[in-house]
């Protein structure tokens, strides 16, 4: 089974790379939930995660580094290539049925969020 979930996030990742939007969104659950505690966002559905990558600003990349996985959660650390700029990226994600349920991201360099175009991410307030 982990087999399974090692091909769902490579193609993840894969798809978003070739920006292959129609295929990415067929991997996720129409109820996902995207987190990013560092910067306090999140995402409510399949739909507004799939947007988010659709619209992220820049000409960018993501490379597999390391991933984990069991039968249904993953953890993928990645080289997110933007430009010149490297950053490492830190995901986990939760499956079932196939589906990608539950997308968190953990970026270990702080940043404020870039401006978003989709209307989908929204954003707690600070503690």
């Amino acid at each position: 089974m982990s087999e399974q979930t090692r091909a769902l996030i490579q193609a993840h990742w894969s798809l978003a790379n070739a920006r292959e939007w129609s295929k990415f969104a067929d991997l996720l659950h129409p109820a996902l939930l995207y987190e990013a505690p560092q910067s306090r966002e999140y995402i409510e559905g399949g739909h507004g995660y799939l947007d988010m990558f659709r619209t992220w600003p820049g000409d960018w990349t993501a490379s597999i580094k390391q991933l984990i996985c069991e039968e249904s959660k993953a953890i993928s650390v990645i080289d997110f290539v933007v430009g010149t700029e490297v950053m490492t990226g830190i995901s986990i994600f939760e499956l079932n049925n196939g589906l990608i349920t539950k997308v968190t991201d953990y970026w270990p360099e702080p940043y404020e969020p870039p401006a978003r175009v989709t209307s989908h991410m929204k954003r707690r307030p600070p503690e």
